[in-house]
């Protein structure tokens, strides 16, 4: 039979959140404010206090594991995408075939 889930009444919860979040805010440390949970009725774990205080402050800490990924930096030229850089080498492939074609024509025509 599983463990009777215990619940703090919202009164007594509040009161335990706010007591811990003064002493987080006044800089000291998570014992510092367990031991102000406590005197506020608190009876669990210090990672409990830091876990009610975190949820119902809306504070999630970040992710853990990896760090985030750096952002590439740019290609040389200031070519911001891979999009950007393909469209620049078929232009500029375009481009010499024309100027050939054209060159071609001119000397065909003889001008």
């Amino acid at each position: 039979m599983p463990a009777k889930l215990f619940r703090y009444d919202p009164k007594t919860k509040a009161a335990i959140v706010e007591a811990a979040l003064a002493a987080r805010k006044a800089g000291k440390t998570w014992a510092e404010a367990f031991q102000a949970g406590k005197e506020a009725g608190y009876n669990g774990s210090r990672l409990g206090l830091e876990q009610m205080v975190r949820k119902a402050s809306g504070k999630v800490p970040g992710r853990r594991g990896r760090p985030a990924r750096a952002q590439a930096p740019e290609a040389a030229g200031g070519i911001p995408s891979v999009e950007a850089l393909v469209e620049k080498i078929v232009e500029d492939r375009v481009r010499a075939v024309l100027d050939k074609a054209i060159a071609d024509l001119k000397r065909a025509r003889g001008l």
